[in-house]
């Protein structure tokens, strides 16, 4: 799983499997809004285009939030199958 996930047209962040601190953020949650949208919009909704964005927003958490292991335990959600 990824950190995104494709709902219809759209891409939303999966902020329920983010730790609370962070998934309940609406600032953080803005702020990445703002940083990738323009990166999104338009692309096709491939497994290409959802994994380099699950990249670019683990980049993101760890840029704002530069905790030991927070890498780490984020890029383990790829692991988890719904």
């Amino acid at each position: 799983m990824r950190v995104v996930t494709v709902v219809g047209k759209s891409v939303e962040l999966n902020y329920l499997w983010l730790p609370t601190w962070l998934g309940e953020n609406i600032a953080f949650k803005n702020a990445l809004d703002k940083r990738l949208r323009d990166q999104v919009v338009g692309k096709p909704l491939t497994e290409e285009t959802l994994n380099e964005l699950h990249n670019k927003i683990l980049a993101f958490i760890v840029e704002m939030y530069p905790l030991e292991g927070l890498f780490d335990y984020l890029d383990g959600l790829k692991f988890v199958k719904v």
